[in-house]
């Protein structure tokens, strides 16, 4: 089965300008995200994905993480030592930000990425032989600076549904949303050219 996420998503800006780099790698006939038409198929950064996200975890998100926050993008990752790889951009929150998403992943024991590599995916099953083509692609625009996320986003697998709740107070922001209601699983109630490669780690049992 599927996990269940928690996930980052975007405000407007930032998420316009991932799309133009799925739409870049589309154009140039390379694998992309933009291929993909699921509804939740939307750019992301995935906090924790699990079998089973207890409901402490859900609401340590919720109530803690501060939205807005701007994610440094530090350059481009690959993923996977097989034959097709996933390209990625690596980001990078403040130490407080991290500080809590490493406090929240210590109480999901299910966790798939125990440690957490935050990205957003802009390909999947990219041969290796178009690597470097797909690179030249998104090296030809206006690199990203910094992403915003704005939003906490649930995903369970078994309902095929998602929820999304708002900003909160984030100390480098000037206003507040308050956050949405809902429930999860468990509640009932994922400027430089840098490219590193990193095996896709194992996932757990």
């Amino acid at each position: 089965m599927p996990d269940y996420a928690l996930e980052l998503s975007f405000d407007e800006v930032s998420d316009r300008a991932i799309r133009h780099q799925w739409a870049a790698l589309q154009a140039a006939g390379l694998p992309s995200q933009a291929d993909h038409k699921g509804m939740t198929n939307a750019p992301h950064v995935t906090v924790v994905a699990a079998q089973d996200i207890p409901n402490e975890s859900v609401d340590l998100a919720r109530n803690k993480l501060a939205l807005p926050a701007e994610l440094t993008v530090r350059g481009l990752v690959l993923f996977g030592d097989g034959p097709r790889v996933t390209i990625a951009h690596l980001v990078e929150p403040d130490h407080e930000f991290a500080a809590l998403v490493a406090e929240i992943h210590r109480g999901v024991p299910a966790n798939r990425y125990p440690v957490w590599t935050p990205h957003i995916t802009l390909a999947r099953r990219v041969p290796r032989a178009k690597v470097a083509e797909a690179l030249d692609v998104l090296s030809a625009g206006e690199p990203l600076g910094t992403i915003t996320a704005t939003r906490l986003r649930w995903w369970d697998p078994v309902q095929r549904s998602s929820k999304t709740w708002p900003s909160r107070l984030s100390p480098r922001a000037g206003r507040a949303t308050q956050p949405g209601s809902g429930q999860s699983r468990g509640l009932q109630h994922r400027p430089t050219h840098l490219v590193r490669h990193i095996p896709r780690p194992r996932r757990l049992p």
